[in-house]
């Protein structure tokens, strides 16, 4: 083989050696670049939200998860005959929290709330929407409320619809809140499903039917 030939080929593999070394330096600033710029965004969020990245990723983790499973549930056993109750009146969650609570409401049937009633809206919910159903809703028609899930020192209010899906015997309702420090709080019905002739009487007033205790623990 010749000197030119032999010199050909011995660019050629230079130049080849430049352009792989060219492409891998390449893709090295690419990652370096996409890396940077994941981590800007996540830490530019969290300055907009006044916490640091670091800060905001230990805040996630120490944020807790509670469920409340009830049932509003009539002629119960051992109870006063067709009093309306919740099934637990003693519900306890963690401070701090995230609570995410599902009725199930086997009274079902409609109570008409006062005109001018706020209790018809849903309040201090996150998003202030519940969901009957799977189906979001943030107010019902004041005739179309069947019982309450109240917490007046939080300003937690969301209306439980009395009418149930063709063949089910309950109507379904889901809605999360946030709770913060420590404490005890009531809860109870604020739709006049009790006793007397305004119906504000009789479970309405009464601990372990429709007026019970949420501790924050």
């Amino acid at each position: 083989m010749s000197q030119i030939s032999r010199n050909a080929i011995s660019n050629q593999k230079k130049q080849q050696r430049s352009s792989l070394a060219f492409v891998l330096v390449g893709t090295v600033i690419g990652m370096l670049f996409c890396a940077a710029l994941v981590f800007g965004t996540f830490n530019a969020l969290n300055v907009v939200f006044g916490r640091p990245a670091a800060q905001s990723v230990a805040h996630a983790a120490q944020i807790k998860h509670a469920g409340l499973n009830l049932s509003i549930l009539i002629n119960q056993p051992g109870m006063q005959k067709d009093w309306p109750g919740y099934s637990n009146t003693n519900l306890v969650v963690p401070a701090n929290s995230v609570v995410t609570v599902t009725i199930h409401n086997y009274d079902l049937g409609d109570t008409l709330l006062p005109a001018g009633s706020p209790f018809g809206k849903v309040q201090g919910t996150v998003g202030n929407i519940a969901l009957a159903e799977g189906n979001v809703y943030s107010a019902l028609a004041l005739d179309k409320v069947a019982h309450t899930f109240t917490i007046p020192q939080l300003g937690l209010s969301v209306p439980i619809p009395g009418d149930a899906p063709t063949g089910a015997s309950y109507a379904s309702v889901t809605f999360t809140f946030h709770i913060g420090k420590a404490g005890t709080y009531t809860f109870r019905c604020l739709d006049p499903c009790g006793t007397g002739a305004s119906g504000w009487m009789g479970p309405m007033l009464t601990k372990g039917y429709m007026v019970g205790t949420l501790t924050v623990q």
